[in-house]
């Protein structure tokens, strides 16, 4: 491998034989899709005619960083997990924080392509000098912060653990793979945690001191001091001013859905959010990812244990009806035990409340559970029944796309999802860069797939003057999907880039730019890419995973939001009578990309 940042090695594992062994990370994969989530597409792409089912054992996983992880770029302890998802049966990606993807390049490793399935429940454990398949029999139904306990004394304590819980062992579709035990840095979207344990996967466990090399260590040093000469995290006052800040915002504006996106308006929802916030600030504290310089504003700890995100407040607060935020905190310590996606976990439970208060289902069907919205401790009985598909929760495991086909009776009408994939915390009728990004995205509705790739921190727009309009909504959702795309490749956590940063970092912190990330980029690989060069490589990984997904089925008429996004108005806040102008935005958006009106692609020599 001619560019330094690589390690220059996947690591290959075939758990049907048994198999280990190591493979040169080709420097062609490295040129046309750099790493993370674009490597891990193309890798996916060129073994898809094998796989029958997401849940074939045939069906890779890939846990993939890429060039940055590991240095000394801020910012860059972040890592990809693909495969074909069990949710979607699309395209699927996650990425998670914290230290695991560091510790795999330290341990030599860019990468793990995973394949096949053991006879027995496994984990791999991997080292900078040996890799082995452990037994895990005594791991099994065990959660995930109870497994990350166990092989960190059977491994060592420095052993960094991505693993499963009951979710994940159970098939659950939309189950995650948690990093880091009760600190929870999770991979959560898209099922992979269920492909991970179709093949009997418990765990992988890393460790390793090797070093990454870079090409302009002293060159790199100084840039990245001239842009951050003395990054802290503000004091207790400045974090809990921001939390506030952030969230009543997100109220303010009208991003939470309430009621399975039914209603505009959650009484006392917004109050006790608040003083959450507060508390969440002054009694807990930050939890940085590996080479994080400002950390997340609400990205804290207590006890060791995370604390509820704006994903979850959102998803199983107020999406649920409920406003106690000690039940929100453990329904988000189950999500985070048993290892399943919070904003999948609120999508399902909400539609099913729903279901229970329009008498499609009844406690006879809900195994006497009283799921009205608003009942929180239902909300957790729930939970727990989906983790170990239990009764009703059987069903709930499959998603809200399948649960909404099983139950029937009209329920269709009530199930919220892009592609089989839940709603995020951010309702898309409050900006039409938010509907159109949903509506588009390859892995379905996600809130992370379109940053805006500033050049230099001058040209930052503001998404409120343009939120209700049409025109050039479609060139921007475009451009920032081709820029997330090298982000998510190299891989840099989104929050830290300009347009993010001023809002979550609980710093005055702006945000780094393109100038920025091209500059690393070639200071740590010694390429010579210009920004244009990475935006089209972006395009290329974009396009690469909608021709995945054009293999796998997708039409153009999943390129939408559901009926009730499209049709029902807010009737609260500044979104109170907007409605997407989807079918004009998806038109433009189709003859920018250069795909024809069936969705398939004319330009993917780029």
């Amino acid at each position: 491998m001619k560019y330094k940042g690589y390690t220059g090695n996947i690591l290959n594992v075939n758990l049907t034989e048994g198999r280990i062994e190591t493979i040169p990370f080709p420097e062609k994969l490295a040129e046309d899709y750099i790493g993370g989530g674009g490597a891990a597409a193309k890798l996916i792409s060129d073994s898809l005619d094998t796989i029958s089912s997401p849940l074939d054992e045939k069906n890779p996983l890939i846990f993939m960083t890429g060039p940055l992880t590991g240095t000394i770029v801020p910012w860059s302890g972040r890592h990809c997990v693909a495969t074909i998802s069990p949710l979607t049966g699309l395209w699927g990606e996650s990425y998670a924080g914290g230290t695991w993807g560091k510790e795999l390049k330290r341990a030599g490793f860019d990468g793990i392509v995973i394949s096949g399935k053991s006879e027995k429940l496994v984990y791999l454990r991997i080292t900078d000098s040996s890799v082995t398949i452990e037994n895990a029999a005594h791991l099994k139904g065990k959660d995930s912060w109870e497994t990350d306990s166990i092989i960190k004394k059977e491994a060592g304590e420095k052993t960094k653990v991505a693993a499963i819980g009951a979710a994940g062992e159970n098939l659950v579709r939309f189950a995650s793979v948690v990093h880091d035990g009760p600190a929870s840095r999770i991979a959560a979207r898209c099922g992979v945690g269920a492909v991970m344990g179709s093949k009997n996967l418990k765990a992988i466990a890393v460790s390793g001191e090797k070093r990454v090399e870079v090409a302009n260590s002293d060159a790199l040093m100084k840039s990245i001091k001239e842009k951050l000469p003395a990054l802290i995290i503000n004091d207790t006052e400045h974090r809990v001013e921001k939390a506030k800040f952030v969230f009543s915002n997100f109220v303010a504006d009208g991003r939470h859905g309430v009621n399975n996106w039914r209603d505009g308006e959650l009484a006392g929802f917004e109050e006790a959010l608040l003083k959450e916030a507060e508390l969440h600030v002054r009694h807990t504290k930050p939890y940085l990812c590996s080479g994080c310089r400002t950390g997340c504003v609400e990205s804290n700890v207590k006890d060791g244990i995370r604390q509820s995100v704006w994903e979850s407040f959102a998803p199983l607060g107020s999406q649920c009806g409920v406003t106690d935020m000690k039940h929100i905190q453990k329904a988000y310590d189950i999500c985070n035990q048993q290892g399943i996606d919070s904003i999948s976990a609120g999508g399902i439970i909400s539609f099913a409340m729903e279901c229970f208060e329009e008498g499609i289902i009844t406690e006879k069907d809900t195994d006497g559970i009283n799921l009205r919205f608003g009942n929180g401790r239902g909300m957790i009985e729930m939970l727990k029944k989906l983790c170990q598909r239990e009764g009703f929760g059987n069903i709930l495991a499959e998603g809200t796309k399948r649960a909404a086909s099983l139950i029937g009776r009209g329920a269709e009408k009530l199930a919220i999802e892009v592609k089989g994939l839940e709603v995020p915390a951010h309702d898309p009728r409050t900006h039409n860069f938010l509907a159109l990004t949903y509506a588009t995205d390859n892995r379905g509705a996600s809130h992370l797939s379109a940053s805006n790739p500033h050049i230099d921190g001058s040209d930052l727009v503001n998404l409120l003057d343009v939120r209700f309009t049409a025109e050039g909504t479609a060139d921007m959702v475009v451009r920032r999907q081709n820029y997330s795309n090298i982000l998510n490749s190299l891989v840099l956590c989104i929050f830290a880039q300009a347009g993010y940063a001023q809002y979550y970092s609980p710093t005055s912190f702006g945000g780094i730019t393109a100038k920025e990330v091209t500059e690393w980029f070639n200071l740590v690989t010694g390429a010579d890419a210009s920004f244009e060069s990475l935006m089209s490589c972006g395009e290329r990984m974009f396009n690469l995973k909608h021709e995945i997904n054009t293999k796998l089925g997708l039409t153009p008429d999943l390129d939408t939001l559901p009926e009730r996004l499209l049709t029902l108005k807010r009737g609260q806040g500044p979104a109170a009578d907007h409605l997407p102008q989807m079918k004009e935005m998806i038109e433009e958006y189709y003859r920018i990309r250069g795909w024809g009106a069936s969705g398939n692609m004319r330009r993917m020599e780029k």
